[in-house]
């Protein structure tokens, strides 16, 4: 089972009132140059300096974190909440003019290899990235981010954390993207042991973070010991829990009559000109039965509704029609093999967009093809963890993004 723990955050000092917003940023993984340059000249004491340290002179940069780090904590820029807690995150947003509040529980969980009833994963990871951290956590011995996990949630869990929320916080940050987040402590034992105990026996099922959790047991690991590490868990149930598709353009064109041909015994495909694609994106986003995928083939200036054959439910894993794990496991299974080899499908194949009119865009000025896709569902998602599935690489988008520097740790 998840085990949770309750511990002593640390938290940045706020300059005036709660708000702590010149201090944090995004997760490291989706900061660029420019975003990082704009970091570091909007405060000297940005946690991005922690998280993507540098060291002059050819200085060692993960040393430069863990000095900084001292140097915040000795001086007060960072302050250590004595009393253990549990803490609730609200995150209040909005998206196509629909305003939503997420909530979730933030908590040590006892770090272990992956499996059923415990913590589990929907992708792959890569050697390099956990390298990195795992030389940060070693300098440093602190989190300066967490990991985002789902869980299937109920009313009366969700009526706690909602609760929790009936006071002032403790801390409050704007996001670069108009997202407001609000930190408060859960400091009431009835309540920490009734939270700990509803999640007894329940998967946790990374949404974002799996670098950052497969180092974290690599470092107990390599001090052949147990530990936890620092997660934001959001009940599967939450009305915030928005996931945004990430479309797909191809390194490679596409050749219309051979991708008919391709897919013509298992898919339907019908063509249709290319400024026709968003009104065909916005009825197949509106019917989540459909099966339907668009593939914009600009230099063909045509666009193209790949939906499943009358009849075809065409299953994936036993017991599972391949519809119901989203059009991503779709597009690389059962498209894509059929078109250029399963040998060629890696992460440098693709480019990503959130928007479907910046990849419909980015395929008019390459000669490529893009892929649009509506988003993978919650459920898809946890039953990918379920089965001990693995999703491809870009699956899934969860907006926004939790805030680095926003709530910290020490390592156990």
């Amino acid at each position: 089972m998840a085990e949770l723990h309750p511990f002593s955050a640390i938290l940045f000092q706020p300059e005036t009132g709660s708000d702590v917003t010149p201090f944090v940023a995004p997760p490291y993984d989706v900061i660029d140059s420019t975003v990082e340059a704009e970091l570091r000249d909007r405060h000297p004491r940005n946690v991005v300096r922690l998280t993507l340290p540098e060291a002059s002179s050819g200085g060692d940069h993960y040393q430069e974190a863990a000095r900084l780090f001292e140097n915040w904590l000795q001086s007060g820029v960072l302050r250590l909440l004595e009393k253990p807690a549990l803490y609730l995150w609200e995150q209040e947003f909005s998206l196509e003019d629909t305003t939503y509040i997420r909530r979730a529980l933030v908590a040590k969980v006892a770090c272990e290899s992956y499996r059923p009833g415990g913590v589990m994963r929907h992708e792959h990871t890569h050697a390099g990235p956990k390298a990195d951290r795992l030389k940060l956590f070693q300098a440093t011995g602190a989190q300066f981010s967490q990991m985002f996990g789902i869980f299937e949630g109920d009313e009366e869990l969700a009526a706690r954390l909602a609760a929790a929320g009936n006071q002032e916080p403790l801390q409050t940050a704007r996001g670069d993207d108009g997202h407001h987040s609000r930190l408060f402590g859960i400091t009431d034992e009835e309540t920490i042991s009734a939270l700990q105990s509803s999640l007894q026996g329940r998967t946790i099922t990374i949404a974002d973070g799996h670098h950052r959790y497969e180092t974290s047991v690599a470092y107990y690991q390599e001090l052949g010991r147990t530990g936890s590490t620092l997660m934001t868990l959001v009940p599967s149930s939450d009305a915030g829990l928005v996931v945004l598709p990430t479309h797909r353009t191809v390194s490679f064109p596409i050749d219309s009559q051979a991708l008919c041909q391709a897919l013509s015994g298992e898919f339907s495909v019908e063509a249709h000109p290319l400024e026709n694609w968003p009104r065909l994106y916005q009825e197949s986003a509106g019917n989540p039965e459909s099966g339907i995928i668009l593939a914009a083939a600009p230099a063909a200036d045509r666009v193209f509704q790949i939906g499943w054959q009358e009849g075809n439910s065409s299953a994936a894993r036993p017991g599972g029609p391949g519809r119901e794990r989203g059009d991503v496991v779709v597009l690389h299974e059962r498209i894509l093999p059929h078109l250029i080899g399963v040998d060629r499908l890696d992460t440098a194949t693709f480019g990503y967009f959130h928007d479907a009119e910046d990849a419909v865009e980015a395929a008019k000025a390459t000669g490529q093809c893009a892929f649009l896709l509506r988003p993978t569902s919650i459920r898809a998602l946890l039953d990918a963890a379920e089965h001990q599935e693995v999703l491809p690489a870009k699956s899934t988008y969860f907006y926004p993004k939790f805030l680095a520097g926003f709530i910290n740790a020490w390592l156990d």
